[in-house]
């Protein structure tokens, strides 16, 4: 049994009109689009140890959540290996600020802060600024919308 023409018109016309959502995987740690290291090479203990962005070392690596750390230091290195949760930066090292309105954005390594022993990363120096006035509020948010992207 053949198709008419009109109708196999018909069905390439629906096809080609019907919009198309990419397909992206959605990666529990923020990566680049080429390897797997986190916080783009920087060591995430120094900003703990020396309160300020670090760039890490490839001859002090660890592996964690499918992904790559670097480390200023071997001692770097073994407290990260220790508990990583305790100096992963929180929400995956996505924006914070943009988290808190439920959207996965790239970071910038040297805009960051810690409250209550908690790394925070962000984007912008706005949206940093702008959790410094509603940081509680800010937390709560993203904190809900992060839960609901790793139920995702």
């Amino acid at each position: 049994m053949q198709i008419p023409h009109f109708t196999r018109s018909l069905v390439l016309l629906v096809l080609l009109v019907t919009p198309v959502s990419p397909v992206v995987a959605f990666e529990e740690i923020n990566l680049p689009y080429i390897g797997r290291v986190a916080l783009d090479g920087y060591d995430a203990v120094s900003y703990f140890t020396q309160s300020e962005a670090v760039e890490g070392n490839k001859s002090y690596s660890a592996e964690w959540k499918g992904a790559t750390w670097l480390f200023s230091s071997e001692a770097n290195r073994q407290r990260f290996t220790q508990n990583p949760a305790a100096f992963a930066p929180q929400y995956g090292g996505y924006c914070s600020n943009q988290m808190s309105l439920g959207n996965l954005s790239d970071i910038d390594t040297d805009v960051w802060r810690i409250i209550d022993n908690k790394l925070y990363l962000f984007g912008h120096d706005s949206g940093r600024n702008r959790w410094a006035s509603e940081t509680d509020r800010r937390i709560l948010n993203a904190d809900r919308h992060w839960d609901s992207y790793l139920k995702h």
